[in-house]
């Protein structure tokens, strides 16, 4: 059986058969997400960041290629992606209402 390191606790993750793009979750460390990933013949995890919604505080997953000053959207509301301090949040946009 195949076994990688979990990036978060540094604990075994076996991969059960999963392949590059796949993920798991680490039971280690609070079922934090990770991707299959390789670079140059060498198999690695990588966690996948994730965000709550401020409104409904539903977890999510932050899109591949999302960073900071993107926008999400979650319960009809616009929301900027924001990361500070090791960990993404999710910011309201206001709008200017003009009368």
């Amino acid at each position: 059986m195949v076994e990688l390191l979990c990036p978060g606790c540094g604990e075994r993750v076996p991969l059960n058969g999963l392949r590059v793009g796949e993920k798991i979750d680490c039971s280690n460390c609070a079922n934090l997400t990770l991707r299959v990933n390789e670079k140059d013949g060498i198999y690695f995890l990588e966690e996948i960041p994730r965000v709550s919604c401020p409104s409904c505080d539903r977890l999510m997953e932050v899109p591949e290629g999302l960073g900071p000053g993107h926008n999400l959207a979650c319960c009809g509301e616009e929301f900027t992606l924001t990361y500070e301090f090791g960990a993404y949040a999710l910011q309201r946009i206001r709008r200017n209402i003009q009368k």
